[in-house]
């Protein structure tokens, strides 16, 4: 099944849409808000057949405006954007979707190199807009992306060490039980890259508009949220991979994915709605202390578990 990794970007844009909704659903919900309804009633119809995909819809929505630069703006304002969607793609081919996916011997390095410069990409690009919301989201994005990148990697690469592997094939297990302390650290870890509550400090509406991406409009700020969906799939699917799945095959592969896929996606959405944000100082302080703490446990259980127990 691996020779079909090239199917993997355009099951991630579908899916990381419906992971949209669902968090736009959830967060409706237990604010008590209806929020995007999934049937529409008959007096709906005309206007559409489902909200399901109306993340889509607003991706369409934007293609089919202008676009606009900053007179401050450089070329990397454009580039940007579209070098972030080229690292969430082939971030797809390495993130295994039922047991499909591009098997390299190193392929969680790749991946962790090419989660960095999807985000160091929108920075660029954001700073360059010559926008103070801009430069300020993008410092505090830098600071996060410091603070947060460690224990992203150490938790992984705990689970490297268990298996003796660098491919996120080989590592692929119901790890939440063997190595708790790696789960917990790479779950939140992926609050931070989401920018999920308490975690969306770089893109606060109510202090800097939208940080990074307050410049942009139309087709490039389109290609950011296509972005945004591809991401989003690829940080839930690799939890799932890495800490949820159970060895299955056929069916029974896609069955057990798309059961972790639902329930990671559920949990960071039920996260995102109870919490409030932090500050940039409390939230840097809280990652070293808490994940950089739990992420080093992890990579000594993980060694304990292999060479001594």
């Amino acid at each position: 099944m691996t020779e079909l990794f090239w199917i993997n970007p355009f099951i991630a844009l579908f899916i990381g849409i419906l992971i949209s909704f669902l968090f736009r659903k959830i967060n409706a919900r237990i604010q008590s808000r209806r929020g995007p309804v999934i049937r529409v009633p008959p007096a709906w119809r005309d206007i559409n057949r489902t909200k399901i995909f109306q993340p889509l819809y607003d991706i369409l929505k934007l293609f089919s405006k202008d676009t606009f630069i900053p007179e401050k703006a450089s070329l990397l304002f454009i580039i940007g954007p579209v070098m972030a969607l080229v690292c969430a793609v082939l971030a797809t081919l390495f993130v295994p979707i039922a047991g499909i996916s591009f098997d390299y011997s190193f392929g969680l390095v790749v991946l962790i190199y090419l989660l960095m410069g999807e985000i160091l990409c929108v920075i660029v690009g954001g700073i360059t807009s010559g926008s103070l919301f801009a430069v300020i989201g993008g410092v505090r994005e830098i600071e996060l992306m410091l603070t947060n990148e460690i224990p992203f990697i150490l938790g992984t690469f705990a689970l490297a060490i268990s298996y003796d592997s660098l491919s996120v094939n080989d590592m692929m297990g119901f790890n939440l039980i063997t190595n708790p302390f790696a789960a917990v650290v790479v779950f939140l870890s992926i609050l931070v890259k989401l920018h999920i509550k308490p975690f969306d400090i770089s893109d606060a509406e109510s202090e800097i508009v939208s940080g990074l991406t307050t410049e942009y409009s139309g087709k490039l700020l389109g290609t950011i949220e296509i972005t945004k969906q591809m991401m989003a799939f690829v940080l839930v699917a690799l939890f799932a991979d890495l800490f949820l799945w159970v060895p299955s095959s056929g069916l029974g592969a896609w069955v057990v994915f798309f059961v972790g896929v639902g329930f990671t996606s559920v949990m960071i959405a039920m996260v995102h709605s109870l919490f409030g944000r932090f500050r940039i100082d409390q939230a840097t302080w809280w990652l070293l202390r808490v994940p950089l703490v739990l992420s080093v446990i992890a990579v000594f259980w993980a060694a304990a578990w292999r060479y001594v127990l």
